[in-house]
């Protein structure tokens, strides 16, 4: 025969092993249902620490309302200070708890079949009760009572240490100040569903100018409109969809469907709602750049369905701000862009007015930034890139640096090994740069190449630290004409150095700082006489 300390052996070893606060309720329903013999159970649980106990489990002839919750402080002391086990005979004072747990307009819980009222308490605190029913008011035994005691202190501490898993695992999942799901857990999310081969779709949101707006009304200000942006996502969100704060100025929905039209109609409206929701009371004319993407039919893994998420955003951009682009397949040829030498042509002055600001400061930067533009156009030609990357490809050359106007001159020109600290300072001119590219009017494009001209293959090297493919291509075709330009130029300190050893040097950190296929075509160029110092 099967006894109850076999019984309660047996729940402790299983109960210790879970840390799902699901599956302790239904070990413990299982196990009670096999201790007591009972024609019904209802298990109730406080969930929230907030006094609110919700029906989680219920087994065989009991009969309440589904979604009943109850919520008494009176009647929660009261029981608090009572025996654990409340057997519900015809003591007036004991069947007064029954009628206070049900006490409401209409009954939730069937109460003629209930014998017994067990409350679960852990700490000093009331957790849930245990509704026993049997038909022939039975009562539970001594050794059941004393069974009902150990599963009771058993699974308390298992609901804790489950509990404390799950606030660990959620705090590490979670936003702080949006609520939302953070960077981390959208990889994950994203890797499981293109693994599972689950059709889904990515809208990626980015706030246009963010940290302008951070600039009129300071970065608190700044936090509330993330917070505010991300409650809007939260309330439109549709069934089968998940939302993340993927950025500083970001958000990402990830829903499993493909359904484009559908998908397109919620990212309109979403983003048509918050920017009407935030538009009152400001100079600031808010604009969301939308990019949308798909799995498996256009992005056939989730590398690529997130990459792709992100080039519908980048191009978006290119038109002006404020578009929702769906990226499809040859996106990236659409750059060609007839109306791109126009628009560096509508900002060349501005850029040749800070060209001459660096030239007064340090002329080395600015024929650095001329020879730079000259050698990674020449690789860019050399790898059959469009006409209007290219194009992105001289800017970038020319603005690459254009950052060092910040950097104190003492630095700038110092002749000897910076110090940590002068390195940290000279470090800046990259963020620097793109601060000052921002103001420059539709030149956001060549962004992605300035901030990754210091960028490793390795994965060494500032400011994001990416590896690989992951730096952007024109990032990886400016550090090579970076750094050739470094070592065969002349500088008041130095002498050039030869050709020749700028081209062993490129060829022994190929694959560490540089990327190994664009060193060959580079060298390739040099032998072949198309780049000269």
């Amino acid at each position: 025969m099967w006894d109850q300390d076999t019984e309660i052996e047996n729940f402790l070893s299983s109960v210790i092993r879970l840390i799902h606060p699901d599956a302790i309720y239904d070990l413990m329903l299982q196990t009670l249902v096999s201790l007591l013999h009972p024609d019904g159970l209802l298990l109730m649980f406080n969930k929230n620490a907030d006094q609110t106990y919700h029906v989680t489990r219920s087994w065989g002839d009991i009969s309440f309302e589904k979604d009943y919750c109850f919520s008494n402080p009176t009647v929660t002391r009261r029981l608090l200070a009572s025996d654990s086990y409340i057997p519900l005979n015809d003591d007036p004072d004991t069947r007064s708890v029954l009628d206070l747990l049900t006490s409401r307009k209409r009954k939730w819980l069937t109460e003629q079949d209930i014998s017994a009222i067990y409350c679960l308490k852990y700490c000093h605190a009331l957790i849930g009760f245990l509704f026993i029913a049997r038909h022939d008011h039975k009562l539970p035994d001594a050794s059941q009572v004393h069974a009902l005691d150990k599963i009771s202190y058993y699974a308390a501490h298992a609901l804790r240490n489950a509990n404390l898993y799950q606030n660990a695992y959620r705090a590490s999942i979670t936003d702080d100040l949006t609520s939302l799901y953070n960077r981390k857990h959208a990889f994950e999310c994203i890797g499981n569903r293109c693994l599972a081969q689950t059709p889904c779709a990515l809208i990626l949101l980015d706030i246009d100018d963010f940290k302008l707006y951070n600039e009129l009304y300071g970065s608190r200000e700044g936090d509330s409109l993330i917070h505010r942006c991300a409650q809007l996502i939260l309330q439109a969100l549709p069934d089968n969809a998940m939302a993340f704060r993927f950025g500083a100025d970001e958000f990402l929905v990830l829903w499993d469907t493909n359904d484009m039209e559908r998908i397109r109609d919620f990212a309109d409206r979403l983003v048509d709602r918050i920017t009407h929701a935030n538009a009152s009371d400001m100079i600031w004319d808010m604009k969301i750049t939308c990019g949308i993407s798909s799995f498996p039919d256009i992005s056939g893994n989730a590398s690529l369905l997130l990459h792709n998420a992100e080039q519908a955003v980048y191009f978006g951009k290119l038109e002006g701000k404020g578009h929702t682009t769906v990226y499809q397949k040859g996106l990236e040829k659409r750059a060609q862009n007839p109306d791109m030498r126009a628009a560096y042509e509508r900002v060349a002055p501005t850029i040749y007015a800070l060209t001459a600001a660096i030239d007064a400061k340090d002329n080395y930067t600015f024929v650095h930034s001329m020879n730079v533009s000259k050698y990674a156009v020449a690789l860019a030609e050399a790898i059959g890139m469009s006409a209007n990357d290219i194009e992105i490809v001289r800017n970038a050359g020319m603005l690459h640096d254009i950052g060092k106007i910040s950097i104190p001159e003492h630095i700038l020109k110092k002749t000897t090994d910076l110090t940590d600290e002068e390195y940290a300072i000279m470090k800046t001119h990259v963020e620097n740069s793109t601060k000052m590219i921002r103001y420059l009017p539709n030149m956001d494009y060549v962004i992605p190449a300035v901030v990754a001209h210091h960028e490793r293959y390795d994965g060494t090297g500032y400011p994001r630290g990416l590896a690989g493919e992951e730096i952007p291509l024109m990032g990886r075709i400016l550090t090579i004409a970076d750094c050739f330009d470094a070592m065969t130029a002349r500088r008041p300190y130095k002498q050039p150095m030869p050709v020749s050893y700028a081209v062993e040097q490129l060829q022994k950190n190929s694959g560490t700082q540089f990327d190994p296929e664009l060193v060959k075509c580079f060298i390739a160029l040099i032998e072949e006489r198309k780049i000269a110092v």
